[in-house]
């Protein structure tokens, strides 16, 4: 059995491909999303921001940052979403068939949010996602106590806008995971709460900017050692949704995130059933 010292090591050693392998695992159910207008308009295709795909009972949702609905998605003709992964491909659905459910919506959009919705996807294009993606179980989401031996990491998973190439028609991004600090600063203001992420730009693999990660989420994931044999086993929860960037004075940034209690105030909106 590995031992918390031996997966850590793992974890650090990019030829090991443990870190790979985990964002391909939380990667299942996250998702780049675009605003898609007729043919004629100026930008036919825009690149909107992240959203991470979850079950709510029998009911399937993307759940995102509500200014990328609001701002981008919301007043297109259809929203696209990314289902595989290197290959060329358009799944669409219409806008009009999508159902928002989401906290109040403030005055302006600021650091302290609310900033979340759940946008219902249409029952008859739930299988066709299935066939690339998952859709985690939200209402079974439930913080997990460390395993004994194991290791636990936080990872952001979004598209940054800057790692793209685009076209008025054509979109080539990644989804990317950023590990973070598993001792994040968590608080609360007001009726929310909140995870603080510090990225530091200089490192390779940090955008300058995290423009396109709004509504990506933020999972803790834990990994272990099986007792039986040599098996890396790996769990994980969904811990917050990005929605924020703040710039430090030096080449740091914190990334914002809504936490576990405010996705659950927003989970008390939508359909139970």
């Amino acid at each position: 059995m590995l031992n918390p010292e031996e997966i850590a090591a793992m974890l650090l050693d990019e030829k090991s491909g443990m870190r790979e392998s985990i964002v391909r695992d939380v990667g299942t159910s996250t998702v780049a999303l675009f605003a898609i207008s007729d043919s004629g308009a100026r930008e036919p295709l825009i690149f909107s921001g992240t959203g991470s795909l979850v079950r709510v009972a029998k009911l399937h949702y993307i759940l995102t940052a509500a200014h990328v609905w609001e701002e981008r998605l919301k007043s297109s003709r259809q929203v696209g979403i990314t289902l595989k992964e290197g290959i060329d491909h358009c799944y669409a659905i219409d806008t009009a068939a999508f159902t928002s459910f989401g906290l109040p919506r403030p005055r302006e959009w600021n650091e302290r949010g609310p900033d979340l919705v759940f946008l219902q996807v249409p029952r008859d294009k739930v299988g066709g996602i299935e066939v690339y993606r998952r859709f985690y179980p939200l209402d079974r989401n439930q913080p997990k106590q460390i395993v004994d031996g194991g290791v636990e990491v936080l990872i952001l998973m979004g598209a940054p806008g800057e790692f793209g190439k685009y076209t008025p028609t054509h979109a080539q991004l990644n989804i990317n995971g950023f590990f973070s600090d598993v001792n994040a600063r968590v608080y609360k203001h007001g009726d929310f709460d909140y995870v603080d992420l510090q990225e530091d730009r200089k490192f390779p693999g940090i955008p300058t900017n995290f423009g396109g990660v709004s509504g990506g989420g933020l999972w803790r994931v834990q990994v272990s050692g099986s007792p039986a044999n040599a098996e890396i086993n790996r769990q994980w929860s969904l811990e917050g949704v990005a929605f924020f960037q703040l710039d430090l004075p030096d080449s740091r940034v914190v990334i914002r995130c809504h936490g576990t209690e405010s996705i659950r105030a927003a989970m008390k909106l939508v359909p139970q059933g």
